[in-house]
C-alpha cells in the first residue's frame, strides 16, 4: 500500500501531537502538589482553649483534638480524640467537677476495668502526684478491658466490653472550685499516641480566683 507525501505528513503530525499530550500529562502528574508536612504538623499543634468552672479553670489542648457537645449534662466539657489507623473508635476526653474522696474516685475508675489475665486492676494501676500552677494533681493510668456504660452510668443499658483500652486521668484539687476530673480514654493505640498531648494539656493548667 502506498501513501502520498501529504498523508504521511498528516500521520507524522498526529503521532507528534499524541506524544506531546502524553508528555504533558506525565509532567502534570509529576508536579502535582504534595501535602506540606509542616502545614500538617501545624494543624496538629493548633491550640484549643478549654474553659470550665465559670472560666476560672483554663486548659490549652493540641494534637488536633476537637471540642464536641458533652454527652452528659454532668460534664463541663468534652473533646474528641481522632483515632489512629486500625482502631475502631475515637478517644474521648471529659472534664467535670465532682465530689467524693480522691481514693473513692480512683477505686471507681478501677472498677470500670477488668484484666485479661484475671488479675486485680488495682495492682496494675499506675499513680503519681504532682503540682501544676499551685494545684495538687493526682494522675492515674489504667489499661485493660473497659466496661463501657453506653448512654451513661444511669441509662440502664448493659455495659459493653472494650478490649485493650487505656485511661489517663487527673484529679485536680482546687480551693475555689473543689475537685475537677480530667479523663482521657479509648483504644490503647490511640491513647498511647495522644499521651504527650494529654500531658501538655495538664501542664497548661491555669487557675484563677
Amino acid at each position: 500500500m502506498r501513501f502520498s507525501a501529504q498523508r504521511i505528513a498528516c500521520l507524522v503530525g498526529f503521532v507528534f501531537v499524541a506524544l506531546a499530550v502524553q508528555s504533558g500529562v506525565c509532567q502534570e502528574t509529576a508536579t502535582e502538589k504534595k501535602p506540606d508536612v509542616a502545614e500538617s504538623k501545624a494543624a496538629q499543634e493548633k491550640p484549643l482553649t478549654v474553659l470550665v468552672a465559670e472560666d476560672s479553670i483554663k486548659f490549652t489542648a493540641t494534637g488536633n483534638w476537637k471540642s464536641v457537645p458533652p454527652r452528659s449534662r454532668m460534664l463541663d466539657a468534652e473533646l474528641k480524640i481522632p483515632k489512629v489507623k486500625g482502631d475502631e473508635a475515637d478517644g474521648r476526653l471529659t472534664i467535670m467537677g465532682a465530689g467524693g474522696s480522691i481514693e473513692a474516685n480512683i477505686v471507681r475508675w478501677q472498677g470500670q476495668f477488668t484484666q485479661p489475665d484475671g488479675g486485680d486492676t488495682a495492682d496494675k494501676t499506675k499513680q503519681k502526684t504532682m503540682e501544676i500552677d499551685g494545684q495538687k494533681v493526682n494522675l492515674v493510668d489504667i489499661t485493660g478491658t473497659f466496661m463501657d456504660a453506653v448512654g451513661g452510668p444511669f441509662s440502664g443499658k448493659p455495659k459493653v466490653e472494650r478490649k485493650n483500652y487505656r485511661m489517663l486521668a487527673a484529679i485536680i484539687q482546687t480551693e475555689a472550685n473543689g475537685n475537677y476530673f480530667v479523663k482521657l480514654y479509648g483504644p490503647k493505640p490511640t491513647i498511647d499516641k495522644n499521651e504527650k498531648y494529654f500531658k501538655k494539656m495538664l501542664e497548661s493548667l491555669k487557675v484563677s480566683d
